[in-house]
């Protein structure tokens, strides 16, 4: 029961359309850019774990929270992604 009601979750969090990154899922970033995964990777050390497998469905700024990443540099990091041809 407790999957179900996660994906429910997740389904009516992905529907509002998130208009900031920090308000978006990791896997919502990573679907919109596939480069985010090269990125997120990059902070698995800092975080001790793998950030896409143990928050794939959190938002971001839960992300940022959780692990204790510098959130101007990840935006940035991400922001550099929607210029790419």
């Amino acid at each position: 029961m407790h999957c179900i009601k996660m994906l429910q979750d997740m389904e009516m969090n992905r529907s509002k359309n998130p208009s900031s990154p920090l308000d978006m899922t990791l896997l919502d970033l990573v679907e919109k850019y596939r480069e985010a995964t090269e990125i997120f990777n990059r902070y698995n050390e800092k975080a001790g774990e793998c950030i896409l497998c143990h928050s794939l469905f959190e938002p971001l700024k839960t992300v940022i929270e959780k692990y204790g990443l510098d959130e101007k540099t990840l935006l940035a990091e991400l922001a550099s992604l929607d210029t790419k041809p």
